[in-house]
This record gives C-alpha cells, structure tokens and sequence, in this order.
C-alpha cells in the first residue's frame, strides 16, 4: 500500500521520466533510506549520492561508509564528496547550514550534467513542510513561503512529499530498512529542531489530523491561490511596463493607478534582489525630485524623467557602459565604433564661403587646426568642465546635461572629446567656444555621431 501511494505521487505530479536514473541524495538517515528502498522495490532505476560534510568526525565518516555498502547492496552507482563545510561557511559569512545546503545542491547539479541523471532525489516529507512554512513565518513570507516545498523545483524532486514522518518510520519498521541517526537531530541550538521538537508536538496535539489532512488540504489551496495570483502579477506587468532598449520603463501614473501597488512592484522586482523596503521607497519618491538610486546584487531602479517630461521608475541591470578610452593619433578614414553605443564619423575639410554649420546637436564642426594630436574620446566624468560655445566662462558637463533633461542612463552614456586635458566636444551636446568655427578658421574638422 505504501508503495503504491509512493507511485501514484509520483506519477500525479510527474516528477520521474524512465529510463535514466535518478540521483538520490542519500544521507543515510531514516528518510533517505526509505526513499532508496521504495526506487529499490519499485524497480525505478537510480543511483546513490552522499555529501561528507565533516562536521561529526568519526561519525560522518561512519555515515558515508553506511551509504556506500548500501549502493553496493543494491547495485547502483555511488557517488560521494567530501567538504570542509565549517571553513567555507567562514569564508562566506554564512551559517554552517546554509554552506551545507549551497554546498551539497551545487555538486548534485554537478552530477546530474555530468552523468545525465534525469532528476536529484531528496527525501523531504510533510513534516518538513510544516517545519519550513513555520520558519518562514517567523522570518516574514508572502504566499510562496506559505506553500511551503514543491513536489518538483527545477531539477530536484521530492517523491515522498506524501507521506509524514511517523508513516516513514512504520514503513522502515515493517521492511526492516537499517538506518543511522544524525546526533545533531537532537542538538536544539539549530532552529528548524526547536521547531520540530518543541512547537510540531504542540500543533499535532491541537489537530491530530494536522499532517495528515489539514496541511495537505491547506496546501492545496495556497498553490491555487499563488497560481492565480501568478497570472494576476504577469497581467498587471505587462499593463505597466514598457521595454525601452535595454531598461524597462515603469511609468508614475501606471504604478499608481494599480491596486496595491506597494505590493505588486515588490513581487516583480524580488527576482532583481531588491527588498520590500527599497520597494517601499520607491514608491514614496515618485512624488519628490528625481535622482534617487536603488541597487540590488544585479540591478538598479532610478526613479528617472524622459525628455517628454514623463517620470517614473527605470529598471536597469548594473552592467553600465563600461570605462573606455579610445585615442586617435591621426584623422580617420573609417568612422570609429565607441563601446557598441554608437560610431563618429569625422570628416576633414577645407572652409568655403558658403559653408553653413549643421543645426543638428549630433553634428560638431571644429575648428581642425586648433585641434590637437592625440585625440581622445572617452565617458564623460563627474567633475569635467567646458566653456560652452558662447560663454566667457566654463561650465559643469553634469549641468548642461541636466538642463537637457537627459534620462540618467542616456546621461551615463554620453562621452566627450579631449584634448590636453580640455573637452572640444560633450558628444551629441555641446561644443567648446575654444574650439568654434571663425573667420579665420580655414580647415574644418566635421564630427558626426550616430546612435546605435
């Protein structure tokens, strides 16, 4: 019977694809054991994977011996590592836990490509979803941490998700399974045992059905839930953002007009790594000055204006145009690719009576013999300075960009031409009076910027 509920889980929820071996992240406990016999009696083919986390001694040791002779019983392939999981939770600034947990999943994902196992097996149960949804409770959640650990996640799979712990054991009891018990079980200084041991027993005795009606039901019901909300969120996105190049463009009104906007921006922007109060700031600068930056691990949001007047918030990867320096030594012949951003096509001429300069901003017409070798074209820093064509004295470039009202990412991405440590041109802007066209120039040095 137990068996048969075992198949039937899985094959509900699609979790195994014969003929290629499943990975079974053994520990040697009473769970993963379990879990080997129900592949072994079932006739799925499999293989055995154990991580020595060196944290027990002898124990571990002893553990990891355990889980071979039992791959050696059964006939299936065993796979085991050892790591130093104390000294890389140090060296990460992480709990022993979560070093473990990072450290053991980055190896199965390792295995599975390497061998070509169709899925990694773990042997999480119902308790253990109780166990994670309570924790998540105390750390704060939203409706993803109340549905607590999925059947399937990528490539790892959790076939006994059916039964509880206490089912587990009688199965191990009435097929004689051997098994080892992890001491650190029962050491309460770890929060997930303290729940376990302490708040669990409280639960099960208010609700004996708790585990084995109620949760299953309830769960049932957060994923339907998360399901719809899911398709709301996709809805509601595709009504408020825009794809502009390579940022999407969160307009003020939009964010505003939504229903729970705090909330809605949040769930889309924490695949960026951003948090609920970076999210809960954004929204109260929509009404203040622009300018304001938020930055996660990958990403950023400027709550930013187009040139149309429009404000709102900018989501941008943090890759921005990377440092360059390009240095001419001569005139080009070919137009010069800056960055992938854009090209300038320079141009050398002699100076006509009916020669008329360009009113477009993306075209500079300098004076060539006042221009000096080496040339160089570079991003604009905070800090430079121009005396504007038509200006006595110099200027900030951030300033003449500003009052152009230039996005910030279209800001950072403007460049200047330099040189001695003077700009001739803010790329696209402004050209210097230094270097202005005049009666006496006689050769004219033509500059044309195009954007990519």
């Amino acid at each position: 019977m137990f068996k048969e509920r075992f198949l039937k889980f899985i094959n509900e929820n699609k979790l195994i694809a014969p003929p290629n071996a499943v990975l079974l992240a053994v520990s040697g406990g009473l769970d993963s054991m379990v879990m080997a016999q129900l592949f072994h009696q079932s006739g799925l083919p499999f293989a055995m994977a154990h991580v020595n986390f060196g944290l027990r001694g002898a124990e571990s040791d002893a553990d990891a011996a355990f889980v071979e002779n039992s791959a050696q019983a059964y006939g299936v392939p065993f796979h085991l590592t050892r790591v130093d999981t104390a000294t890389v939770a140090a060296g990460r600034g992480m709990s022993i836990q979560m070093a473990a947990r990072e450290l053991r999943y980055s190896w199965f994902t390792e295995l599975v490509h390497q061998h070509g196992y169709t899925a990694v097996a773990t042997a999480h149960h119902q308790n253990d979803v109780l166990e994670t949804i309570l924790l998540n409770l105390t750390r704060g959640t939203g409706l993803s941490g109340l549905r607590g650990i999925l059947p399937r996640q990528g490539d790892v799979v959790r076939p006994l998700l059916f039964a509880t712990r206490d089912e587990l054991a009688a199965y191990a009891h009435e097929a004689s399974i051997p098994y080892r018990e992890d001491s650190s079980n029962a050491d309460d200084k770890y929060a997930r045992n303290r729940v376990r041991h302490r708040v669990v027993p409280v639960l099960t005795e208010l609700n004996p059905a708790l585990l084995t009606d109620t949760l299953p039901r309830s769960l049932e019901k957060l994923r339907a839930a998360e399901r719809l909300l899911e398709h709301q969120l996709a809805q509601s996105w595709q009504a408020v953002a825009e794809q502009q190049a390579d940022r999407v463009w969160l307009p003020a009104h939009k964010l505003i007009a939504v229903r729970e906007p705090a909330f809605q921006l949040g769930e889309w922007l924490s695949s960026y790594g951003f948090r609920a109060d970076q999210v809960n700031a954004m929204l109260a600068c929509l009404n203040q000055t622009t300018g304001q930056v938020f930055q996660s691990a990958s990403h950023r949001v400027v709550h930013d204006r187009l040139v149309s007047g429009q404000t709102g918030l900018s989501l941008e990867p943090l890759s921005r145009l990377d440092e360059y320096t390009i240095t001419l030594h001569d005139w080009p012949e070919a137009p010069i690719e800056v960055a992938e951003q854009f090209e300038l096509v320079v141009e050398l001429m002699k100076r006509t009576d009916g020669f008329s300069i360009p009113a477009d901003p993306s075209v500079a017409c300098l004076d060539a013999d006042k221009l000096r070798f080496p040339l160089i074209i570079r991003p604009w820093h905070l800090g430079d300075r121009i005396q504007p064509l038509g200006m006595m004295g110099t200027k900030l470039v951030s300033d003449i960009l500003n009052s152009n009202k230039l996005p910030r990412l279209e800001r950072e991405r403007i460049a200047v031409l330099v040189l001695d440590s003077e700009i001739a041109w803010v790329v696209g802007h402004r050209i210097s009076h230094q270097f202005r066209i005049t009666e006496q120039t006689r050769r004219i040095a033509q500059f044309n910027w195009r954007q990519k």
